[in-house]
Parts: C-alpha cells; sequence; structure tokens
C-alpha cells in the first residue's frame, strides 16, 4: 500500500467521522426548515438533525390556511410537507417543544420542556408573527381571529356562517383572500383598508384596480383611506368599531390580516443582529457563522435593499441554500421572488419585486389578463391573472435579466413566448 492510498483513507475518515459528530439543530415548523432537513438528507449529510417545532404538527405548509384549507378543498392531512414516517425513515428527529434560549458560547439550546439541546450549526427558521393592530397585545375577544398557524386557521373556519356579517382590517393580499372566502361561504362581508387604495405595499393601482373590481362584483364592499378608531366590545365579543370619518360597523366576526412581523425574539436574546428580521450574509449565515436564519424572520440584502421574503418560494431556496453550506458547498443565495394568490375564480401569480417601477403595460387576452412593471426600460416584476404563460415567461426573463419591447407586450398579437428570444 503506497503512503499516498494511507493519506487518502486517513482523511476520508477523518471527514466521515467529523460528518458524525456534527449535530444539526432546526427551530421552526414551516417550509424553510423541511427544506433544509430533506436537502441536507438528499445530498448524502449523515448527521444528527433535529427540528424543533413551537405547534403539536408536524412541518405543515402555511398557503392553504387562507384558501382551499377554510373551504374544506384541503383537508388537514394533506397539509403535511412530508408524512410523519419520512422522519423516522430519514433519521430526522421532531421535537414539540418551544425553544426559549440559545447559548451560542456553549452551543445549547434550553427548550420549555426542560431538555437542553447541543448543535454544531443551527438554523433559525421561526418564521413571522400576526400583527394585532388596532388592537392590543392584551385583547382576547372570542369573535376575533387572526391567520398565521393552523390553529389560527381552524378559528376563522368556524366564523363562517351565512348571514353573518364579517369585517376585515386590512386589504392585503391575506386580508382578501379571506374576504373572498367568507363572501363564497354567504357571508357580508366588508373590507377596512387605511392606505388610499387596497394592496398599496405589493401591487401597482392596476392590478388592485382589477381585484377591487372583482370584489365589487361579488358584492364584497370594500372602504380605503380609512383607519379603525375605537372597538367595542361586550360580554368578550366585539360588537363594533367606529372609524375615523364617524362611521360605526356593526360585526359579528373581526377578522385582523393588517401585516406581520418577523419573529426574532430568540435571535434578539442571543445577541444576534436584527435588523428587518434577522440579519444574514449571502450564504444566510448571522453575525455568529455556526447559526443561520431562513426564511419569513431572515433578513438579507437584494439589490441594494434590506428585505424579507414572505413566500413559500424562498423558504424553500433559502432552506437549500443554508443546508448547502453546511454541507460545505459555500453557496451566495440569490433571491428569486415569486408569489400566487387566490381570489374568488382569479389565480394571481406574481414573478419579481415592483418596487421602484415607472411604467406598468398592461396585456389582455380574453380573459387573461398581467401586468407587466418596468422601471425604465428593465422588466422587474408581472402581475399574471389566470395567465400562467405569461407569468413564467415574465418569471424567466426577469431571471435572466432580459426586457421585451413594452409595446410588444401589449400586442395582443404578438405570441408573448417569443419574448424569451429577448437578448
Amino acid at each position: 500500500m503506497s503512503l499516498n492510498t494511507t493519506l487518502i483513507d486517513f482523511f476520508e475518515e477523518l471527514s466521515y467521522k467529523t460528518v458524525m459528530t456534527e449535530k444539526i439543530v432546526i427551530i421552526g415548523g414551516g417550509q424553510a426548515s423541511i427544506s433544509c432537513a430533506s436537502h441536507l438528507r438528499n445530498n448524502g449529510f449523515d448527521a444528527e438533525i433535529f427540528i424543533i417545532c413551537e405547534e403539536n404538527f408536524y412541518p405543515y405548509q402555511r398557503p392553504p390556511l387562507s384558501k382551499k384549507f377554510l373551504t374544506g378543498n384541503f383537508l388537514e392531512e394533506r397539509l403535511l410537507l412530508k408524512k410523519t414516517d419520512y422522519y423516522k425513515t430519514s433519521n430526522i428527529q421532531v421535537i414539540f417543544s418551544v425553544a426559549e434560549e440559545i447559548d451560542r458560547e456553549k452551543k445549547e439550546i434550553y427548550l420549555q420542556s426542560g431538555e437542553k439541546i447541543v448543535y454544531t450549526k443551527l438554523v433559525i427558521a421561526t418564521g413571522s408573527r400576526a400583527k394585532k393592530a388596532p388592537l392590543s397585545a392584551a385583547d382576547d375577544f372570542s369573535n376575533v381571529a387572526y391567520l398565521r398557524s393552523l390553529n389560527d386557521a381552524k378559528s376563522v373556519k368556524n366564523f363562517l356562517q351565512p348571514g353573518k356579517r364579517i369585517l376585515i382590517v386590512g386589504g392585503g393580499y391575506l386580508g382578501l383572500e379571506v374576504a373572498s372566502v367568507c363572501s363564497l361561504s354567504g357571508m357580508d362581508t366588508i373590507v377596512v383598508e387605511g392606505a388610499d387604495r387596497i394592496l398599496k405595499r405589493v401591487a401597482g393601482e392596476p392590478t388592485a384596480t382589477y381585484v377591487k373590481q372583482i370584489f365589487s362584483i361579488k358584492g364584497v364592499k370594500i372602504i380605503e383611506n380609512e383607519i379603525v378608531k375605537k372597538i367595542n366590545s361586550s360580554d368578550n365579543r366585539v360588537t363594533n368599531v367606529e372609524l375615523f370619518s364617524g362611521k360605526t360597523i356593526d360585526l359579528d366576526f373581526l377578522f385582523v390580516a393588517t401585516g406581520g412581523y418577523p419573529e426574532v425574539a430568540l435571535a434578539k436574546k442571543a445577541n444576534l443582529q436584527i435588523e428587518n428580521g434577522i440579519m444574514v450574509n449571502e450564504r444566510l449565515e448571522t453575525n455568529d457563522s455556526s447559526i443561520y436564519a431562513a426564511g419569513d424572520c431572515a433578513s438579507f440584502y437584494h439589490n441594494g435593499e434590506l428585505l424579507r421574503l414572505e413566500s413559500v418560494g424562498n423558504a424553500i431556496d433559502q432552506g437549500q441554500t443554508v443546508a448547502l453550506n453546511i454541507i460545505g458547498n459555500k453557496t451566495a443565495f440569490r433571491a428569486k421572488p415569486w408569489f400566487w394568490t387566490e381570489q374568488f375564480d382569479k389565480k394571481l401569480q406574481i414573478a419579481g419585486l415592483c418596487n421602484g417601477f415607472t411604467e406598468i403595460v398592461t396585456r389582455q387576452v380574453k380573459d387573461k389578463v398581467s401586468f407587466w412593471y418596468f422601471k425604465n426600460e428593465m422588466l422587474i416584476a408581472v402581475d399574471a391573472f389566470n395567465d400562467p404563460q405569461s407569468y413564467m415567461i415574465a418569471k424567466r426573463l426577469i431571471e435572466e435579466n432580459k426586457s421585451p419591447k413594452k409595446e410588444i407586450v401589449s400586442d395582443i398579437n404578438f405570441e408573448i413566448k417569443d419574448a424569451l428570444n429577448t437578448k
């Protein structure tokens, strides 16, 4: 046996032992967590993996909670991201408890259950929480709901009673999704939005106008440029709200969809850098190189702007990027923003981010409508209603930094797939 062969065997054995002594702990029970864990296993990473879930559910998907789960078209068991036996066969241990503290020096996590878990690499994927405004954190009315978890969704589902009135505070995508489900359930549905139009932070005016027309046709009343001034209650139930304009709205149920905030309490307590979320570098490492953050709770720079992306696609991609970096394949995360929402019978698919757009070009072919956002001559985002082809083509163009001519986008005689030939 040669000396070289002996050295190769030695280093292979050393590498194997190093992997075997690794202990990966992931905090969070959502898409980013399972994306990271499954990607580690798919890449042959044979180390201990623990997932700490705050809720008493195995990791599950969130998007259907405000859509098909509420309508009954998506059963609870279908929410699971992996079947429960996957964790046993993949040697991934799921712990149902709350992580209360991280000791970075000792690399230990202290759980509410009293357990202590040691880690070599830690992934924080704690997601986001629902804002309670205009209510206070202490308010706990029996007919008020928010939506961030499965239990939240079950509460909203109990509200779906024909003939009852529900007031929804917040005209973003979540508030409108719930409004469409409530309307379809036969409820008298009212949406109050504080900005001068719905979807103010996430879409241009043409998209908002198009969505508002859909809701108007369906009988949903949307009140814009109004803020809830006072909430009146009796017997632990909200009875009505008073708006700043002086108008009073009586209600049976109240749903609050005024946004979310990143869940950073654990990270902040551990003195990790916080800025609009848990701040990470291009490899999704925090200011502690043994701790990563991924998903809704992570903030990162994209095109010079610090942002967070609350989307399934982002959670999946970041979970995979973290896994690759844990394995040792140094990988920089490159955001590819995409989102989707369902409003009545319209499926809206969104590619890119419309921040800073200078012009919107409309394309309509029969019942397929898309709005193309340009920053000067550069395509930066597209909102496509019931138009998956335009969405897929635009997504690819944006990711390849290609921009079709505006005049061909609006030309209905132009085959949109030919835009891929743009140089």
